[in-house]
């Protein structure tokens, strides 16, 4: 029974040269902090755990619902998914023997799975690869960055480390499967502006540990924190209305329901169309909104976290009145948290019962005629 459940992995799939490179680079990552074992010190230790404490704190409880929304921009798109871990990541590299570096590295990203995951939809193998290829890359980093090299030399060599590996095995593995359009897109630089951003705050880390105030390196969560909202920000203006097609009504219910969870007062949009084009013409008026998906037969539900109930209730009405002006016959309901309730299935009830009290309005308005 255990053998045909193994047999079953989505990554037996892959074919045999991508097997072969997922494993080499996995063998690869799990060795490489072996052969470069050095002795461990207390100072070492106490950092490892600092910097690993930080990353699971921004992972698990800052940014719960930023991770989810950063799912909703680049679950479509992208070689790269952006993420702020190389802030500590990169500073463990600098900071510490390639082991440590490796274990914060793997700490980080288990830490990070559950929010790069809300939707339940992603291949587990993949992850894993990608995560070992971080690991691997942090190691190198770590070992040039010790190996007697100027401090400036030593800094560039294990930049081009981190930059290097990580992504190059993730590129790799891409185009032994066929998959050229990602890996050509791995190769724009802008595909690297955050991870340039987050190991820079990772190199101002180094300078405070070096002169003697390592506390300040706890100031690199708000800076992340910052960091990831206007990096996410600046990727939604940027997305043309082609590219913000709704999501399927299972994985925004998965996201959906972790965003309300994680949020002290979010908004939620229903709107009722006659066919699914309508519906999209809808999302598309929305412009920046942060998840908008498909829900009970062709209708929407639009996600706005941090979003209070009297802006909520705001944005239906004007809604309204571009549907009317459009000549589009659709009904629109809002709830918000606290106001209607505190979790998500309140929100939908609230929401579904002003959609039954439109529909009866416009019922008794079109037989009064």
């Amino acid at each position: 029974m255990r053998i045909a459940a193994v047999k079953a992995w989505p990554v037996w799939r892959e074919q045999r040269r991508v097997l072969a490179i997922l494993a080499g680079v996995e063998l690869l990552a799990v060795a490489a902090p072996i052969v470069t074992w050095s002795p461990l010190s207390r100072g070492d230790i106490d950092m490892a755990l600092m910097l690993a404490s930080l990353s699971l704190i921004y992972s698990v409880f800052v940014m719960a619902w930023e991770k989810a929304r950063r799912l909703l921009l680049f679950d479509r798109a992208p070689a790269l998914t952006p993420d702020v871990l190389a802030t500590w990541c990169f500073a463990s590299a600098i900071l510490l023997p390639p082991s440590l570096a490796a274990s914060v590295t793997a700490a980080s990203a288990i830490g990070d799975w559950p929010s790069y995951n809300p939707a339940g939809t992603r291949p587990f193998y993949r992850y894993v690869y990608s995560t070992m290829a971080s690991v691997l890359g942090a190691t190198v980093a770590s070992w040039a960055f010790r190996h007697h090299l100027p401090p400036g030399v030593a800094l560039l060599a294990a930049a081009a480390a981190w930059v290097v590996i990580g992504p190059g095995a993730t590129g790799l593995a891409m185009c032994a499967s066929g998959d050229l359009g990602s890996a050509k897109a791995m190769l724009h630089l802008e595909s690297y502006r955050l991870e340039v951003t987050t190991m820079t705050v990772a190199v101002g880390e180094y300078v405070t540990y070096r002169i003697g105030l390592p506390m300040l390196i706890w100031l690199s969560l708000p800076l992340a924190v910052g960091i990831q909202r206007y990096f996410t920000r600046a990727e939604m203006q940027s997305r043309t209305t082609d590219s913000r097609q709704p999501m399927d009504g299972q994985a925004w219910l998965h996201v959906a329901k972790i965003i309300v969870d994680a949020s002290e007062t979010v908004s939620i949009l229903r709107i009722e169309a006659a066919d699914s084009q309508t519906a999209r013409l809808v999302a598309m008026m929305q412009a920046g909104c942060d998840a908008v998906g498909t829900y009970a037969d062709g209708g929407l539900a639009i996600l706005l976290p941090d979003c209070p109930p009297a802006q909520g209730d705001a944005l239906a009405r004007r809604l309204r009145i571009a549907m009317n002006y459009h000549k589009i016959s659709c009904h629109i309901a809002s709830a918000s948290r606290p106001r209607d309730g505190q979790v998500l299935d309140d929100l939908l009830a609230v929401s579904e019962a002003e959609l039954v009290l439109s529909r009866e309005s416009s019922r008794r308005s079109a037989n009064s005629l």
